[in-house]
């Protein structure tokens, strides 16, 4: 598609945070359309795909095409055991096949509410859906060279719009529901996922056990009480709330692991270092420090529950669980 540059355009909305950047967009479709409806060597489409509730059932894509006030084709495609981006995708390969094939077009319009997929679809790179992109980058290639007037537009439709035209292809795509049968076609994401999410499984399974989570970990709670258990996502559970800090960071899973310069990790490990704590106390704990070492501020009945109150507790203590000079080891 490089050699199209300015025949492949998108148009995309950006981030529509407020109400009114939703309801500009919202204008904006309706001037594209009101323009694309008074030309008739325009073709515009609406795709969708739909991923099912039930594991046993398949993706599928959906497209719906137009020329002027009429509708004159719709397809629908069982895409297998895929993610959503791959289904999207598909159903702007289905799109573009059809488009390129009717009479008198030489401009296409899409209206996707994944512009990712959109650019994916004229990226013959290496990735998930590599075949639809191929396609697609084979079809335009040759519509593109007839004529130097010829284009196509992917347009973004925030799905949370309901916007009528982008609604009656999602409702298309969701009013068939496929069984997976035996060996549903997958997708290099779709089988990423999988696996992902086999591995996400048993790393919480095994952290239910103590032989591997370890008896001195410190148990934690998200603001919603649930347990804090461990992920992958966003640099993992434990790691978010500290940013880039890595002085909190690294104080921090000294505090969750219990392994940290104070006087019960010394005694554990017959470090020859002080058990007493600074502030005279006989034993220096974790729980000495979190909860009632006067050498250290903190609120009223304060209890280390959430993972953010234990990162504003150390930030507030730059000292806890530092260390202070080069350990002698017995």
């Amino acid at each position: 598609m490089d050699r199209f540059p300015d025949q492949v355009i998108f148009d995309d909305c950006g981030p529509l945070l407020e109400q009114d950047a939703l309801e500009a967009c919202e204008h904006d479709l309706f001037t594209i359309v009101r323009n694309v409806r008074l030309s008739d060597d325009t073709v515009y489409c609406s795709v969708d795909a739909s991923l099912p509730d039930n594991a046993q059932h398949q993706a599928v894509s959906a497209a719906i095409l137009y020329q002027e006030l009429e509708e004159f084709n719709r397809v629908r495609h069982v895409a297998g055991r895929v993610t959503a981006p791959d289904a999207e995708l598909f159903a702007i390969r289905s799109a573009i096949t059809l488009a390129t094939q009717q009479d008198n077009c030489e401009k296409i319009y899409i209206f996707t509410d994944s512009i990712a997929s959109a650019r994916r679809a004229v990226d013959p790179s290496l990735h998930s859906g590599q075949g639809h992109s191929l396609a697609v980058c084979r079809t335009l290639a040759a519509w593109l060279a007839e004529d130097s007037s010829c284009t196509i537009t992917f347009v973004q439709v925030p799905s949370k719009l309901e916007w009528s035209i982008h609604k009656q292809a999602h409702d298309y795509a969701k009013g068939l529901i496929s069984p997976a049968g035996l060996q549903p076609a997958t997708s290099l994401d779709s089988v990423r996922k999988a696996v992902t999410k086999r591995a996400q499984e048993s790393w919480t399974c095994m952290f239910e056990d103590l032989s591997y989570k370890g008896r001195n970990f410190l148990h934690l709670e998200h603001l919603d009480g649930d347990a804090v258990k461990p992920t992958y996502i966003n640099s993992g559970v434990w790691l978010s709330p500290v940013g880039s800090n890595l002085l909190v960071a690294v104080r921090l899973f000294r505090c969750i692991l219990n392994h940290a310069p104070i006087g019960s990790y010394y005694k554990r490990f017959n470090i020859l270092e002080p058990l007493t704590c600074d502030c005279g106390f006989y034993c220096q704990d974790r729980d000495h420090v979190l909860l009632s070492c006067s050498n250290h501020k903190r609120k009223a009945n304060w209890r280390p529950h959430y993972l953010k109150d234990v990162v504003d507790f150390l930030e507030e203590n730059p000292s806890v669980f530092s260390f202070r000079r080069p350990l002698g080891v017995g």
